[in-house]
C-alpha cells in the first residue's frame, strides 16, 4: 500500500496544525464502475505522483494513508484544499466528507465542479495513524488538455478556497500598482507628445497587456469558476503573454533598428512562435512567450551597444539580467517572480523613456528660446534700418511719432505718459498694456508702470531694495522693479 508523501510547509509546533502537501498517490481507473470508497485499497492501483495524473475521459480513483500526528493538538477546524480539472468526490476514513460537482463515467451525467475546492474534515474522523483519504473523480469537460488536471492538493487548516489562492496572489498587487502608475504615466506622456521617439507607442501597450494577464492570473482568487473554463484562463494567459513579448520586441526594434526593421521582427516573432509551439506545458509556453523576445531584445541591443548607440547598453544590461533571471529558474519565475521582474524592468524603460522625454523637452525650449532671441535681434535691426510710427491721440489733435524718438513711456491708470527725445511729454489716452502691444522689439517692459527704448540705455544702476535705475542716453532715469531686474540684467548683457 502507498503512503501518501507529505512535505511540511513550516515545521509542526506544540499545540498547532500545519499544512501538509500531498505529493504522490495510487490511482485506479474504473471502467465498470466497481470501486467503491470501502474496496479502493483492496485494488492492484499504480503509485504515481499527484502532478502525473491523468484523469481524461475516465472514471478515476486516488488515495493514500498518511499518520497525522496527535488529533488533539489540532485546535482549529481542518479541511482538504483540493485544486482539480475534474468533478469529485472524497471520502475520508471511509466516510464520505464532500463533494465538487458530481463524478460520473457518462459526460452527460457529470457535472462539473469549480477548480478550486475546500471540504471540511470533521475532527471526530482524524486518526493519529493511518488515515486514509480517497477521491472519485472525471474530466469530461476539459476544454483543451493542456494542462495538470490536478495541481495541488493541501491539508490545512479549513478555509475559503478564494481566500487561500487569493492569498497566494496578494504580493502582486505591488507590481499591480507599479504597472498601473507606468501605464497611466507613459500614456500621458505619449498623448502630449505631438512628435514621440521611435518605439515609445509601444511601452503603454506593453504596461496594458501585463497588466490584464496580471488581473487575468489573480481572477482565480476573486471569481469561483468551473474545472472547464480554467485552461480557457491558462489560454487568455498565455495569449496576453505573446503579445506581451511581441510588444517587448516592437519597442526594442522600433527604437534601436535603423533598416529592415519589419524583416526583423517577423523574423523574430516566427522564432518566438516556434519556441512556444515547443513548449511541453502551458506554463513552460508561456516562459518561452516571455523569455525569448527578451533574449532576442537583449542580442539587438547588445550589437547596436557595439555600435555605440545611445541607450543601446543601458538596455541591454537590464535584458540580460531579465534573461538569465529567467532562465535560472524558469518554473518559479512564471510563478513566484514574473511580475515582480516585469515590473522592474518596464520601470527601467518608463524611467529611461522619462530622462529622455525631458532631455528632449529642455532642448525643444532652448531652440524655442534661441529663435526667439534670434527673432528679437531681426526686429531690432528692421527697426534699426527702417523705425515704425505710432499714431498718438493727444488732447486736441493726433500725431504719429517715430518710435525712435520715444525715450520711455509711463502709466497712469487709462493713460500714459510719453516721453520723447525732443523733451516733451505728451499724454496719450491708451493703458500700458495696449503700448506694450503696439510698440516694436526695442522697448522693454522694466517695470508695472515702465516701458523703454533699449536703445538709449547707457547704463544699469543696481539699488540695496534688489531693484535698480536705467540711465538713458537723453539723460532720463528709469526705476526697475526688484522682480524684473534679473530679466533686465540679462537682456543687456
Amino acid at each position: 500500500m502507498a503512503i501518501f508523501t507529505m512535505i511540511f510547509s513550516t515545521q509542526l509546533a506544540a499545540d498547532e496544525f500545519n499544512k501538509y502537501f500531498i505529493q504522490e498517490v495510487r490511482v485506479c481507473y474504473d471502467e465498470n464502475e466497481k470501486i467503491s470508497s470501502k474496496s479502493f485499497f483492496l485494488q492492484n492501483c499504480k503509485a504515481m505522483p499527484l502532478s502525473e495524473v491523468k484523469t481524461g475521459n475516465k472514471l478515476t480513483w486516488i488515495g493514500t494513508t498518511f499518520n497525522l500526528g496527535d488529533p488533539e493538538h489540532i485546535d482549529k477546524p481542518v479541511g482538504l484544499f483540493f485544486s482539480a480539472q475534474a468533478a469529485a468526490e472524497f471520502y475520508f476514513n471511509g466516510e464520505l466528507i464532500g463533494r465538487n460537482g458530481y463524478p460520473s463515467l457518462q459526460a452527460e451525467e457529470e457535472q462539473p465542479g469549480v477548480m478550486d475546492f475546500v471540504t471540511y474534515i470533521p475532527k471526530g474522523l482524524l486518526k493519529e495513524h493511518q488515515n486514509e483519504l480517497v477521491i472519485k473523480l472525471s474530466s469530461h469537460h476539459k476544454a483543451f488538455d493542456i494542462s495538470r488536471s490536478i495541481p495541488l492538493a493541501i491539508v490545512t487548516y479549513y478555509d475559503s478556497p478564494q481566500d487561500i489562492v487569493l492569498h497566494h496572489y496578494l504580493p502582486t498587487l505591488v507590481p499591480l500598482g507599479v504597472l498601473i502608475i507606468g501605464l497611466i504615466f507613459l500614456s500621458v506622456l505619449v498623448w502630449q507628445d505631438l512628435s514621440p521617439r521611435r518605439g515609445t507607442f509601444w511601452l503603454p501597450i506593453l504596461s496594458l497587456l501585463v497588466v490584464l494577464q496580471l488581473l487575468t492570473e489573480v481572477s482565480r482568487g476573486l471569481v469561483a469558476y468551473e474545472y472547464p473554463y480554467h485552461e480557457v484562463r491558462l489560454m487568455v494567459i498565455l495569449l496576453l503573454g505573446t503579445l506581451s513579448g511581441l510588444s517587448l520586441l516592437l519597442y526594442i526594434i522600433d527604437g534601436f533598428v535603423q533598416n529592415h526593421r519589419k524583416a526583423c521582427f517577423l523574423l523574430s516573432m516566427l522564432f518566438t512562435l516556434v519556441c512556444i509551439y515547443l513548449g511541453n506545458t502551458i506554463e513552460n509556453k508561456t516562459v518561452f512567450a516571455i523569455q525569448v523576445p527578451a533574449g532576442v531584445s537583449f542580442l539587438i541591443t547588445a550589437f547596436q551597444a557595439f555600435n555605440r548607440q545611445e541607450n543601446a547598453r543601458k538596455h541591454a544590461s537590464a535584458l540580460f539580467i531579465f534573461f538569465i533571471i529567467i532562465a535560472v529558474n524558469p518554473n518559479q519565475f512564471l510563478d513566484l517572480y514574473f511580475y515582480y521582474f516585469v515590473a522592474a524592468l518596464l520601470l527601467f524603460f518608463f524611467v529611461q523613456h522619462a530622462i529622455a522625454y525631458k532631455h528632449e523637452q529642455s532642448q525643444k525650449q532652448l531652440a524655442q528660446q534661441r529663435a526667439a532671441q534670434l527673432q528679437q535681434a531681426l526686429d531690432e535691426y528692421s527697426e534699426q534700418q527702417t523705425p515704425s510710427k505710432i499714431k498718438l491721440n493727444l488732447a486736441d489733435k493726433s500725431e504719429w511719432i517715430s518710435c525712435e524718438n520715444i525715450c520711455f513711456v509711463k502709466g497712469a491708470r487709462d493713460y500714459v505718459e510719453i516721453s520723447l527725445l525732443d523733451r516733451r511729454n505728451v499724454l496719450h489716452n491708451e493703458t500700458l498694456t495696449l503700448m506694450e502691444e503696439k510698440l516694436p522689439a526695442t522697448f522693454l517692459r522694466i517695470h508695472r508702470s515702465y516701458i523703454v527704448n533699449k536703445q538709449l540705455i547707457q547704463s544699469l544702476e543696481k539699488l540695496p531694495s534688489g531693484g535698480g535705475n536705467l540711465i538713458l542716453s537723453s539723460g532720463d532715469t528709469v526705476p526697475v522693479s526688484r522682480r524684473i531686474m534679473p530679466k533686465i540684467r540679462k537682456q543687456l548683457g
